[in-house]
């Protein structure tokens, strides 16, 4: 194998999952999961919890006036600043 870094994507993941990778793509993802600690099991968690999250977004922004009202609301969202040592 080289020495390049190949970007894994959320699709290589499912396709490792699916047993539809071989050869050194296979092995990067391998190795992608072993450097974070991260068992199979708990990643095919994960996209399946990112798969339904957006699955409910979709659904959610169909509807034109509630999509505009979350728009709105998030753009007048401020952002959060964590201090530590902080109270709240």
């Amino acid at each position: 194998m080289d020495n390049k870094v190949h970007l894994i994507t959320e699709q290589d993941i499912h396709a490792y999952i699916d047993g539809e990778l071989s050869g050194e793509r296979k092995a990067a993802v391998e190795v992608f999961l072993a450097e974070r600690d991260l068992p199979l099991e708990r990643a095919a968690r994960y996209l399946r919890n990112n798969f339904d999250l957006k699955a409910v977004r979709d659904e959610v922004y169909r509807d034109e006036k509630l999509k505009s009202e979350i728009d709105r609301l998030l753009a007048r969202r401020k952002p959060r600043r964590h201090l530590i040592g902080a109270s709240a």
